[in-house]
């Protein structure tokens, strides 16, 4: 209990620090954090790739993102991620008319993240985990997209594991960037598919804001699936939904792998 309360009072401290942001290290689900972490001195390389429409209307807002990223066990219950994010964005995200119409800038080394996962509690009936997480732009994006602040994330984690491998898992998360702040909510569920626990398995997980909660909010239904072996894992999915009112669509393409 007094992991549980110190671990709540440092969350609570990065909260409130100015800036914000989300990690991609997701162990279990694909935009989710879940509860799991790498072991102590256990590596998970992951590399993600994103196809984003963030307004089905508007084309010039479309964009791909591929993150390769790396987790360290440093204990049992904590863990370091470290990503980096090489994008391609369309000319609707530029922050000012660059000349760079139609197809928009080359793709380019958009920003470098890092978080710290700790796990609070183990074998309870609800397990809880708690992260923290930055973003730093890099000075293209700065040019090209605006990105002046580094952003801030802090993350509430519960999940409930059922026989079989089944997992229910809740997130809350407030991010910071500058003076702008937001808060986000998650929640999923996965399940195998077949008789293995260990084989493929389906998920899905229903995502929003609770800021103008009707205009944010989608729904990412997923596959996930080992490659070869337990260590190796791909997974899958496509979301849905709406983005700042607008109809927003995002394939995703994940392949994890621990050593």
């Amino acid at each position: 209990m007094k992991k549980f309360i110190i671990s709540i009072v440092v969350l609570v401290g990065l909260l409130n620090i100015p800036g914000g942001l989300s990690a991609h290290h997701a162990m279990e689900y694909i935009e989710m954090e879940s509860y799991s972490t790498a072991r102590k001195g256990e590596f998970v390389f992951h590399l993600h790739y994103d196809y984003m429409v963030d307004d089905s209307e508007i084309p010039e807002l479309d964009h791909w993102e591929m993150t390769p990223g790396m987790s360290w066990g440093i204990t049992n219950r904590l863990m370091f991620d470290v990503h980096t994010h090489f994008a391609k964005f369309g000319v609707g995200h530029l922050a000012e008319d660059s000349g760079f119409e139609p197809l928009g800038p080359s793709p380019f080394m958009e920003a470098v993240a890092g978080c710290l996962q700790y796990r609070v509690t183990e074998d309870w009936p609800v397990n809880i985990a708690v992260a923290a997480g930055f973003e730093v732009p890099f000075q293209r994006a700065k040019d090209l997209l605006g990105s002046e602040d580094f952003a801030y994330s802090g993350m509430l984690i519960a999940t409930k594991d059922f026989e079989n491998h089944a997992n229910v898992t809740i997130n809350i998360c407030h991010e910071r960037e500058g003076d702008e702040g937001a808060t986000f909510w998650a929640i999923g569920g996965k399940t195998p598919l077949s008789s293995d626990s260990h084989g493929v398995a389906a998920g899905i997980e229903l995502l929003g804001s609770f800021d103008e909660a009707s205009d944010n909010w989608s729904v990412l239904p997923g596959v996930y699936m080992p490659v070869g072996s337990q260590s190796m894992t791909l997974k899958t999915g496509i979301e849905i939904g709406k983005g700042g009112g607008a109809d927003i669509i995002r394939g995703n393409v994940t392949l994890m792998c621990r050593f």
